[in-house]
């Protein structure tokens, strides 16, 4: 005994519909607006060079800032990139692809003492703050 069950196929209008509404309902449940993320906690090295003088950080850091001064602030821009071998095995000749990366600090100076101490990770999305607090190494009484 042969049955058959009647299925009805949807037209060319309904399966546009039913295709956008799976589409928009996906976008919805991935999230597609980022929300800004709040910057780390100051590390030990950024609370240190705060109060420093600029001669002090000349005599400690090996690097040339740039530097800009308006109205009486003066900002300290430091950049430190990632080493080359930061991205390889020991022991082995390989290397895994990453994101090469670096981090800039901005110190803000007011009458010649630091007030403000910022980093920002190169490429923004990166969050590693490390190689901003080497360049400060020489700075830290230990």
């Amino acid at each position: 005994m042969n049955h058959t069950i009647p299925i009805s196929v949807p037209n060319d209008s309904g399966i546009l519909l039913i295709s956008l509404l799976t589409l928009l309902s996906c976008l919805d449940l991935s999230g597609c607006a980022t929300t800004p993320t709040e910057p780390p906690p100051p590390s030990p090295t950024q609370k240190a060079l705060v109060g420093k003088t600029q001669q002090e950080l000349m005599s400690c850091v090996g690097l040339q800032p740039d530097v800009k001064v308006v109205e009486g602030v003066t900002e300290l821009k430091y950049y430190k990139e990632a080493s080359q071998f930061e991205e390889s095995f020991a022991g082995t000749k390989s290397s895994m692809a990453r994101v090469h990366h670096g981090c800039w600090a901005t110190l803000r100076l007011t009458n010649d003492v630091v007030t403000e101490v910022r980093y920002r990770s190169v490429p923004k999305d990166y969050h590693d703050y490390d190689h901003c607090d080497e360049i400060f190494e020489n700075c830290l009484g230990k």
